[in-house]
Parts: structure tokens; sequence; C-alpha cells
């Protein structure tokens, strides 16, 4: 699939790992850019898009994906249009907060899900539309547990499972619309510094936590971007793509009986 003169909206996208998703999404012809986050797109960050495109159309608005309505008003109605159509849609937006379950799923996860299936209705051939990719940003994490991010942990593991029922032929078929899985490793984030300060309920982990040491520095989250393009133009549909201490590689599953 080609970038050029697609459309793409990029959820969480005034972070680090969403600005260079961004910034690759922009560098390979993407001419329409709508980002959706809980903050603002500084200037700063947008002079820092605008580097990789200076014709391209780029738009921002807050949106709190755990909220299905919001969410729901921002694709079908803002998004829609703005954009005219939707061709790639990124879902990066994330947190890690371990004192709050019900919040980290509602946006890593239930966020997600309600983001797809809103999207995919209206991405899809079956109801007039022309089809895309839909990129769903998980982590390493969803592929092996993290003993002290066990919520966390349970989010990433989701999203996998989710995207990857969805990425499926008879769904394509009849959608147009490939699903793609991208696992990052630790990357550098604001949200992967603030780890270290979180509260560990859990006493048998805290020791553990306080002793881990990650095994290597955080990647850029550049590495991310590229990551993100290579699978759209490149990607099977439900394919996971791994990008963890600089290097990006696909991820293979053992059979299932139900795939």
């Amino acid at each position: 699939m080609s970038l050029a003169d697609q459309s793409a909206v990029v959820f969480g996208g005034c972070g680090g790992m969403g600005i260079a998703i961004g910034q690759h999404l922009l560098k390979e012809g993407v001419k329409k850019l709508f980002i959706l986050d809980v903050v603002e797109l500084s200037d700063s960050n947008l002079a820092r898009l605008k580097e990789y495109s200076s014709d391209a159309l780029i738009l921002c608005k807050t949106c709190d994906i755990s909220n299905r309505e919001e969410l729901k008003q921002m694709l079908e109605k803002d998004v829609l249009a703005a954009l005219g159509s939707i061709d790639i849609l990124v879902n990066s937006a994330g947190i890690v907060e371990s004192k709050v379950p019900d919040k980290l799923i509602g946006v890593n996860l239930t966020g997600v899900i309600n983001s797809c299936l809103i999207a995919l209705n209206m991405m899809s051939r079956a109801n007039g539309g022309k089809g895309g990719v839909i990129v769903n940003v998980a982590s390493t994490a969803g592929l092996e547990p993290i003993a002290f991010l066990p919520t966390y942990c349970a989010s990433k593991h989701g999203i996998i499972g989710f995207t990857r029922s969805l990425g499926v032929q008879p769904v394509f078929d009849e959608t147009g619309v490939k699903f793609i899985i991208i696992c990052p490793g630790g990357t550098r984030t604001r949200m992967f510094e603030n780890v270290r300060q979180l509260s560990i309920e859990i006493q048998a982990l805290q020791k553990m936590f306080r002793e881990f040491k990650h095994p290597f520095a955080p990647q850029s989250p550049d590495v991310v971007g590229a990551c993100v393009v290579q699978a759209i133009e490149q990607g099977e549909n439900g394919s996971t793509w791994i990008c963890n201490d600089g290097k990006i590689s696909i991820h293979g599953y053992p059979p299932t009986q139900y795939m």
C-alpha cells in the first residue's frame, strides 16, 4: 500500500511516539493528518511535523478515547468532515497507571476496541468506504508478562487478541480493511520515564520492581514511526511487528485451531 495522498488519523499523536508516527506518515506522502489526543498539539510539535511536509493538512483536536460518545462524535463528524474519508487509522494512545485499573483498561483497550469498530464501519467497502489500514500499537508487554505491570500487560495482550481476531480474510474480503499490530519495546517517551514513579500495590512485586534493570537503553520513538510505515506498506493482514532495541521484525505465532 502506498501512503501517497492518503488521509490518516492518529490517536495519541501529541506524544513522542505519536509525533514520530505522524512524521513518518507525512514523510511517505500522507496529505491529510488528523491528530487526536487528550492534550493539544504544541507549536513546537506542529513545527516538527511540518518539517516533513510543508503542504500537508495537519489538524489536531482533543478527544478522550475512553469516552465512547465523544470518540464516535469525533470520528463520524469532525474527522469525516475534515478528511472526507479515513485511509489509515493508528491507535497509539496509552497510559501505564496502575492505581486505577478501570481507567487504564478504558484508554488502552476499551478505547482502542471502540475506535476500531467505529472506524471499521466508516472505512468498510460494504458501507461505501474505500477500505484501508487500521494499526494498533500494543507492546512487547502484550507478548510476554511483566510481573510488576500486570494491568498494563493485560491491556496490551487484549489489543493483540482483538486485532488478530479482526485481521482475518473474511473481514478483509467484506471491508477491505487490513489490521496490523505494532509491539514496541522500551521506547524513550514520557510514559517510559514515568514508570519508575509508579506505586506497586502488590507487596511481593515491590522488591522486584525496585531492582529491575532494563537490559538496554530505551530506543528512539523514530524506530516506532518507521515500523508503522513499513508495516502499512508491506505487512500482511493480522501481522504483528516488533520494534525493539532499534530493530524491526515480524512476530510469529504457534498454530491455533481458530485461525
